[in-house]
């Protein structure tokens, strides 16, 4: 959480330096769910070098951050909130203060370190997620996706004896599996194609090109309903990456627009 007090961030560090404690009471959601508005903290000095896992009081970009550190390279540290999707990196001799206490339980206790193994657990899984959904990921991922595309729709997978008539939540297996394939569509051919409307369309194009392909293939069956279900999902798709930078941006900064930080 960007903290907004620099004449109070000024005394704790003075007094962390001097090696004396200092408590705050939090406010801010960007360490949610393992830290919670108001809950009361305890920094100490630094008297050894911050491990992954640690949280740590640090100053960047102007401003006091609280954040847990998730890689270690040297003197460079990489950390991040539970609550956050970007990282931020300092140097050793910008980190003030350790996390050593909260509500009322020690950072030693087997409690916390259950916290935060989860936490770390969770941020890998999404970071991963992030790494691969990011500019360069999908630009590794594209040709991959459009030739499993064009291998599930065009391939003589008919005869595979996969039995795709039985339904779920009463839809047919085999629509639903139409519409996932193709939910992803919209997010690859954003990044070649400037205008929202230009990527819509050609995402219908694609499911409509995809389809019709296999009324000219004698192994392959053609079927209006499985139109309907691959422009279902491109639209699905298109409409998810339209909000998903919003998204993102409250992720990345939770407390903006708000009087944040520790009191």
């Amino acid at each position: 959480m960007i903290v907004a007090n620099p004449i109070f961030f000024a005394l704790a560090e003075e007094q962390l330096s001097s090696g004396k404690r200092v408590q705050l009471t939090l406010s801010g959601t960007s360490m949610k769910p393992t830290l919670q508005p108001g809950d009361k903290l305890t920094l100490a000095p630094v008297d050894h070098a911050p491990a992954v896992g640690d949280v740590v009081l640090f100053r960047y970009g102007g401003h006091h951050l609280l954040h847990r550190v998730v890689e270690v390279d040297g003197d460079s540290y990489t950390l991040q909130g539970d609550n956050c999707y970007t990282t931020e990196r300092c140097r050793r001799e910008d980190i003030a203060g350790l996390l050593t206490e909260a509500r009322g339980i020690s950072t030693d206790s087997g409690d916390w370190q259950r916290l935060s193994r989860r936490s770390l657990r969770r941020k890998k899984i999404r970071n991963f997620i992030l790494r691969w959904a990011g500019r360069d990921g999908r630009r590794q991922l594209r040709p991959w996706y459009f030739a499993t595309l064009a291998f599930l729709m065009w391939a003589p997978l008919n005869g595979l004896g996969i039995p795709l008539d039985n339904y779920v939540f009463g839809l047919r297996t085999d629509h639903l599996i139409h519409a996932s394939v193709f939910l992803p569509c919209a997010l690859f051919l954003k990044d070649v194609l400037s205008r929202p409307l230009v990527v819509w369309l050609a995402t219908m194009g694609v499911s409509l090109l995809s389809e019709g392909v296999q009324y000219l293939l004698p192994y392959r069956g053609f079927d209006v309903n499985d139109i309907v279900a691959n422009l279902i999902g491109v639209s699905v798709g298109f409409l998810i990456i339209l909000f998903l930078p919003a998204v993102r941006r409250r992720h990345q900064y939770p407390d903006r627009g708000k009087r944040e930080g520790c009191r």
